[in-house]
C-alpha cells in the first residue's frame, strides 16, 4: 500500500512547491473544474463528502467510490450559457476491496463565424472540450476510503488543438453514528502534453478542497460546506480592476481591497439539503466568490446561489439543478442514475 501511494505524494508535494495558484478563469481546459451531477451543481459547484451513493459523485472526489457503486451508471446533460452545453457519463464496477470507475465529460461551445487578422470571412468553425477518466478507490481503514484519478483533457478551439494529462487525488471519511462525512480532494496534478498553436505551455486549473457534509439526527436537513482554492490565499480579482471613473485629480479610482474576512469568504461554498424522506430532496447552495466576480455591483440578483431537487422513481435517481451564474442567467443541469439499492 505505501508502496502504491508513494509516486502521487512525491508528485504533489513538488507540484505544491513549483506550481502557481490558478484563480477562477485562468489556466486551460475549463472542462476540469465542471461539476458532473447536478447535486453539485445546486452546491455552487462542489460536492466533496456525501453519505449518498451515486457513481458520478465520484468525478468531483475519487475518495467516494465504494463497492455500493458497483454496476451502477449514470449520465448528465446540461447548458452553461446560451449555446453552450455540458454533459458526461459514468460507470463504476468492484472486484473485491478494488472499486474501480470510468468517467467522461464534455463541453460544448458550439459553433461560430471565424475570420481571419483582416476580418475576412472564414467559415464556420466549432469548439469544445472533453475529458476522460479512469478512477481506483479502496478503503484502506474503517471509514476511511482513498481514491485517484488519471485523467486525459482534449481542446479543440477552432484550428487550435490541446491535449493534457492529470492526476486528482481524494479521501472520505465517514462518522455514520454523528452524522457527519468529510472529504478531502487534490486535483488537476499535471500538465499540457501538447500547447495550442503558437502558445506556450500553460498550467492546469490545480485546486485543493476540503468539505464536510452534516445532517443533526433529528433534522430534516442536511448541512454541506465546500473550502476551495486552498493552494491559494487571495482569489480576488475584481479589486485589481479600475472602475472606469475619476477622481478629483483626474486619477483612475480602483476598486477597495478587499478585507480579511472577505477573502477568506471567497474559499467558502455552502448548501444544504431539506431531506423529505428516501425518494424527494429540495437542494439549496451559494457560492460566494462566483456572486462576488460575477454580479454588477447594482442588483447583482441571484448570481451565486443554486437550488435544484431529486426524486427517486423505482430504481432511477433523477436530479435537477438550475444555478445563476449572473443576474438573468442560469445554467440548468439533469442527472440520472441507474441505482439498484436505496439511498441511505
Amino acid at each position: 500500500m505505501n508502496r502504491l501511494f508513494t509516486p502521487f505524494i512525491c508528485a504533489l508535494v513538488c507540484w505544491v512547491s513549483n506550481a502557481t495558484a490558478q484563480s477562477g478563469g485562468t489556466g486551460v481546459m475549463s472542462v476540469f473544474d465542471l461539476p458532473l451531477h447536478a447535486r453539485s451543481m445546486a452546491w455552487g459547484g462542489y460536492l466533496l463528502a456525501s453519505p449518498l451513493s451515486d457513481v458520478q459523485f465520484a468525478i468531483n472526489n475519487p475518495g467516494l467510490l465504494n463497492k455500493e457503486l458497483s454496476g451502477q451508471y449514470g449520465a448528465t446533460f446540461g447548458s452553461i450559457a446560451p449555446g453552450v452545453r455540458q454533459g458526461g457519463a459514468a460507470y463504476a464496477h468492484a472486484i473485491g476491496n478494488h472499486n474501480l470507475s470510468l468517467h467522461a465529460q464534455y463541453l460544448d461551445y458550439g459553433t461560430m463565424e471565424g475570420y481571419d487578422a483582416g476580418g475576412n470571412y472564414q467559415g464556420d468553425i466549432m469548439a469544445n472540450e472533453m475529458k476522460f477518466t479512469l478512477g481506483y478507490a479502496r478503503e484502506v481503514i474503517p471509514r476511511l476510503d482513498v481514491g485517484s484519478q488519471l485523467g486525459f483533457g482534449y481542446s479543440v478551439l477552432g484550428p487550435y488543438v490541446s491535449t493534457a494529462a492529470f492526476v486528482n487525488l481524494g479521501a472520505h471519511y465517514s462518522r455514520s453514528d454523528t452524522g457527519i462525512y468529510w472529504g478531502l480532494v487534490v486535483k488537476n496534478l499535471g500538465m499540457q502534453l501538447i500547447s495550442y498553436r503558437g502558445a506556450d505551455r500553460e498550467p492546469l486549473p490545480f485546486n485543493i478542497q476540503l468539505g464536510a457534509t452534516y445532517k443533526p439526527l433529528h433534522m430534516p436537513f442536511r448541512f454541506h460546506a465546500t473550502l476551495h482554492t486552498l493552494q491559494k490565499w487571495d482569489i480576488t480579482y475584481n479589486q485589481y480592476l479600475g472602475t472606469g471613473q475619476l477622481d478629483l485629480n483626474g486619477n483612475p479610482i480602483q476598486n477597495e481591497v478587499a478585507s480579511f474576512g472577505e477573502k477568506a469568504m471567497r474559499h467558502l461554498s455552502l448548501g444544504g439539503e431539506l431531506v423529505l424522506g428516501k425518494h424527494l430532496g429540495v437542494l439549496i447552495g451559494y457560492n460566494h466568490q462566483r456572486r462576488m466576480e460575477m454580479s454588477p455591483s447594482i442588483r447583482g440578483g441571484l448570481a451565486g446561489f443554486g437550488w435544484g431537487i431529486r426524486i427517486k422513481v423505482w430504481k432511477y435517481h433523477l436530479t435537477y439543478a438550475s444555478a445563476s451564474l449572473f443576474p438573468g442567467q442560469n445554467t440548468n443541469t439533469l442527472s440520472l442514475s441507474l441505482i439498484p439499492s436505496f439511498y441511505n
